[in-house]
């Protein structure tokens, strides 16, 4: 069972969150963007008390992604740049730094957001001004591409999740059709799953912990769905059809947990933390909270940490938007 915890909601302070996620570092505290009622946007951390400005508007033009929280405090995100165009940045003791942006090089940063690791090496996709798609890491000194559209990949999905080693693990398309979830590393790319035998389809947002465990969600060639993970190699399904009959996303946890996205058989889409969509649920669409009802919500791999965890973005049946913190009971 899990108890919920507002950090932070709309008012007179915050006009909304959407669309973007909340991040949760492992002492719980919680990352989210939010537009301002007066104006602008910018990155605030809570944990159910007083909400911290992290990174102010005055740095930048707007925010324009979820941002990720490491447990040095450092936060990484999208933002628009003051003269125009995205970029990468980087808030780090104080002082944000840009890491790519769409001028020179880039095209485009973006879309979604970035993650970081612990070291504060922030992994982002983005677009060259060659019209190259890619997956870039940036650790403040140097932009290093991980993989790009040159070669066999035609397209990107979801988010590059890069783990303390200084993987990157990314969902993509090959060109010939075949689609892929990979890790890449010191310019090698390693295959974790793909359609073929097996998998008819795979879904766009895998996650990866410290220990290079890839979850991810994946239907199966003739029928059926389910949740899987790959550990050097050998794929293991950890949930399939049962009582769900629909697996959006695998949230994994570096403790080896994983917090489904999932649509229980005549239920609602909704968060779980093991296949009981009743014992295991954490929210879901519909549930009541705030004396009204959740009517949308929003996690990724970002969205958990080490301790079970879970940061979500909510959006209430009376106009209200919440940010919360999933709490596992003790």
């Amino acid at each position: 069972m899990f108890s919920l915890t507002v950090v932070a909601m709309t008012g007179k302070r915050f006009s909304g969150f959407a669309p973007y996620v909340a991040s949760v570092n492992d002492a719980g505290l919680v990352a989210f963007q939010a537009a301002l009622r007066g104006g602008g946007s910018a990155v605030f951390a809570g944990d159910g008390g007083e909400v911290e400005e992290l990174v102010s508007r005055s740095l930048h033009a707007g925010v324009t992604s979820h941002p990720d929280l490491n447990n040095a405090r450092d936060a990484s995100f999208y933002g628009e740049l003051t003269r125009g165009g995205q970029g990468a940045f980087l808030y780090r003791e104080g002082r944000l730094q840009i890491l790519a942006e769409a001028h020179d090089a880039f095209a485009f940063i973006g879309p979604l957001g970035p993650t970081m690791n612990e070291a504060g090496t922030v992994a982002f996709r983005g677009d060259l001004a060659d019209r190259v798609s890619g997956i870039f890491t940036s650790d403040g000194t140097a932009v290093t591409a991980v993989a790009d559209t040159r070669g066999p990949l035609s397209r990107f999905h979801g988010l590059p999740v890069i783990i303390d080693d200084g993987t990157v693990v990314f969902r993509a398309d090959r060109k010939d059709g075949v689609q892929g979830i990979y890790a890449g590393r010191g310019g090698l790319i390693r295959t974790v799953a793909e359609t073929g035998e097996r998998f008819e389809s795979l879904g766009l947002f895998p996650s990866a912990n410290e220990r290079g465990i890839v979850a991810f969600t994946a239907t199966l060639r003739g029928e059926g769905c389910g949740v899987f993970n790959e550990d050097n190699g050998r794929i293991t399904c950890i949930a399939e059809d049962g009582a769900f009959e629909a697996y959006r996303g695998a949230l994994i946890t570096n403790a080896g947990a994983v917090v489904m996205i999932a649509t229980p058989k005549g239920g609602s889409l909704g968060l779980f933390d093991g296949p009981d969509p009743d014992a295991d649920r954490i929210l879901a669409l519909g549930d009541p909270l705030l004396d009204t009802a959740v009517e949308d919500f929003a996690a990724n791999p970002v969205s958990v940490n080490a301790c079970g965890q879970v940061a979500i973005r909510a959006s209430l049946a009376d106009g209200r938007d919440v940010i919360l913190r999933a709490d596992p009971a003790s």
